[in-house]
């Protein structure tokens, strides 16, 4: 996936997906303004939560603790979308922000 071309979706996309799996769940079942540990998610999963963001993305050396700092996805998009270049508040890609 080039960075070039990604949209905010794309991001919470990505983010959704390693979250529900590390947490052993459908992407559909994940409320993406729940925090991590409602999930179970421990320092491990994170870390491979983390791994996962960085190689989708194309992210090198992310904050350490940025998963910690931004608890949701909903949070941890908006963060991500701001390395990535990206404006805060830009809208998605079927126009909602």
């Amino acid at each position: 996936m080039s960075t070039k071309n990604l949209t905010i979706d794309d991001v919470k996309n990505v983010l959704v997906h390693a979250v529900a799996t590390e947490a052993g769940l459908e992407p559909a079942e994940l409320a993406t303004d729940q925090p991590f540990t409602s999930y179970g998610l421990d320092s491990m999963a994170a870390l491979a939560v983390g791994m996962e963001i960085e190689d989708a993305l194309g992210l090198t050396d992310p904050p350490v603790d940025l998963l910690w700092d931004h608890p949701t996805v909903d949070a941890l998009t908006e963060a991500l979308w701001k390395l990535l270049g990206g404006e805060s508040g830009t809208a998605t890609a079927d126009g909602r922000r």
